[in-house]
């Protein structure tokens, strides 16, 4: 049983269709003393789940305890959320990803709700050759069901060379290890009710695994919480059976949300509250919280709505082949410097500039023409996108440029401003 205390109408973009801009809430100075995940788990934490039953913050907490570093240490078969949180508690701080993870560690290994859940089949698997990044892990509930949580994308690049080649691969490599994951919990634990959750990649992943169990699995399939993840291409939503599941798949995006606006959700999704901007609302512990629930709001902001234009344009106006090489030329770059994430890419990036100069200078002209072209359409489709969402909500924007002075030495850029208006 998986509670819901309300549920809002869903956001669904319908093209060329009008979007009502409500969310008014955060305007200007943002708040800051609003509860989060956190906060719930001090409220909540000392009530079972036989009293409360799970609900969409007990998720969230689940899915995000499926990011901590649980291959640092040595788990027992007879581990429970709690005692996992009491081995965490020992690792150094830069084991941990997020600035409120040590905090949320802290806080769940306090509690007594999640308390008696074992843990159980924890797997991470990084594979740069094969570009996966995945992890993931089963948490039996106390009702004999079992919650399978997948890990989103982690710091490192092959992590996030696996997110960007979703923009042309239709099944990436974990994708299909969520599949097989599910697949084997199933068989291992066989008729057990379940449910799939992720944040971010984590949350795709949980609806890809859901649309694509057999049916006698789908059966016992529970509920599917996607907080925050990417949604998918149009022919891959039209090629399978959303319809079987599409009643249990629930998606919650920041108003801001970036990540959660790459490709399309034909599951729909609800607007939640965060207290930060743009691509930091990803962070879960900037969203705000009710006792029991995520505070709700109306309808994206408009960065999310832009950003969504954008990345529409860019798989419009490219070819998969075309991004694949452009992503593939941008990694091979970052992993020129012997860096294994971004920061530390970006740290060795001096000490390795001989490296990282010399794979420039080997590519084609042919490759850099390319480069260029691809890096202008990704601008020009942020610019077009930028542009059409002003004209749809500020009718008069094009008139309202020449009640003003631009003092821009480029006149030309005002002028392809009017252009497009």
């Amino acid at each position: 049983m998986f509670i819901f205390f309300h549920k809002p109408p869903l956001s669904r973009r319908v093209p060329g269709a009008k979007i009502t801009w409500n969310c008014k809430c955060l305007r200007g100075k943002k708040r800051r003393n609003m509860a989060n995940i956190h906060d719930y788990l001090y409220w909540r934490g000392d009530l079972p789940f036989s009293s409360v039953p799970i609900n969409e913050l007990d998720g969230l907490v689940l899915t995000r305890f499926a990011y901590m570093p649980m291959e640092e240490l040595t788990l027992d078969p007879s581990e429970t959320v709690v005692s996992i949180c009491e081995k965490l508690k020992t690792l150094p701080v830069d084991k941990f990803r997020l600035e409120g993870d040590m905090q949320f560690v802290h806080l769940l290994s306090k509690s007594d709700r999640f308390d008696d859940l074992i843990v159980t089949d924890f797997v991470k698997n990084n594979d740069p050759e094969a570009v996966l990044q995945f992890a993931a892990v089963t948490i039996h509930l106390p009702n004999d069901e079992l919650y399978i949580a997948y890990c989103g994308t982690d710091s490192t690049l092959t992590g996030w060379k696996e997110d960007f080649y979703m923009s042309f691969m239709e099944d990436v490599p974990a994708q299909k290890k969520a599949l097989d994951y599910a697949l084997a919990i199933c068989k291992k634990y066989p008729g057990k009710p379940f449910h799939l959750g992720g944040h971010s990649k984590g949350g795709n992943l949980a609806i890809y695994t859901a649309v694509n169990l057999p049916a006698e699995l789908k059966e016992l399939l529970v509920h599917v919480s996607n907080y925050d993840g990417p949604g998918f291409p149009r022919s891959f939503i039209d090629s399978h059976d959303f319809s079987s599941v599409n009643e249990r798949l629930y998606s919650w995006l920041p108003q801001e949300s970036m990540i959660g606006r790459i490709h399309e959700h034909e599951e729909g999704f609800r607007v939640i509250e965060s207290t930060e901007n743009g691509i930091m609302q990803h962070d879960i512990y900037s969203w705000t919280t009710l006792p029991t629930s995520m505070r709700v709001l109306g309808a994206p902001d408009d960065t999310s709505e832009i950003t969504y234009r954008a990345i529409q344009n860019i798989l419009t106006n490219t070819t998969p082949e075309q991004r694949k090489r452009y992503i593939d030329r941008i990694f091979d770059l970052l992993t020129s410097t012997d860096g294994n994430s971004f920061g530390e890419a970006f740290r060795n990036l001096p000490m390795k500039f001989t490296d990282v100069f010399r794979s420039v200078t080997d590519m084609t002209a042919a490759e850099h023409k390319e480069n260029s072209e691809m890096t202008a359409t990704v601008v020009r489709s942020f610019l077009d996108a930028a542009l059409s969402y002003h004209e749809e909500k500020l009718p008069d924007f094009g008139g309202m440029l020449d009640k003003f002075t631009f003092d821009i030495p480029n006149v030309s850029v005002l002028e392809k401003l009017k252009e497009k208006l």
